[in-house]
């Protein structure tokens, strides 16, 4: 009887912990999903941006780690090195995925790369994935 029960207990608390194990296009297509609820945020800092400087643009390159497990948004960074934008939008775009967490949470660590492209005479910004 105490095996079945003990079984029983163990065997609810693994149902209850159970995560996915995305395949990359699918690991992609969920993160960029998550950071598109963040769209208005992102196109708040460019607009702001733009209020201080009407010729703004370039490119803000945001890498960051989705948490195994949890799916939380963590090491949130702007790539010196390869954005163009004003520091001041960089570090805005930063402030708007802080805090971000992927609803079901995967087996595996995602490391992301994803860009916005600001430009006054373009379409708001959109994030994409830097190319193979």
């Amino acid at each position: 009887m105490k095996t079945s029960i003990a079984f029983a207990i163990c065997t609810a608390l693994l149902a209850g912990c159970s995560f996915i194990a995305r395949d990359t296009e699918t690991y992609k297509q969920d993160t960029r999903k998550l950071l598109e609820t963040k769209n208005s945020d992102i196109v708040a800092c460019y607009d702001a941006a733009l209020a201080a400087s009407p010729a703004q643009s370039g490119n803000v390159v945001v890498t960051f780690t989705v948490e195994k497990k949890t799916g939380a948004v963590t090491n949130v960074n702007a790539d010196p090195n390869q954005s163009t934008a004003p520091d001041g939008l960089q570090q805005c775009v930063v402030k708007a995925l802080e805090g971000l967490t992927l609803p079901e949470p995967d087996r595996r660590q995602g490391d992301a790369t994803f860009t916005w492209s600001f430009n006054a005479a373009g379409g708001a910004p959109a994030a994409t994935e830097p190319a193979a």
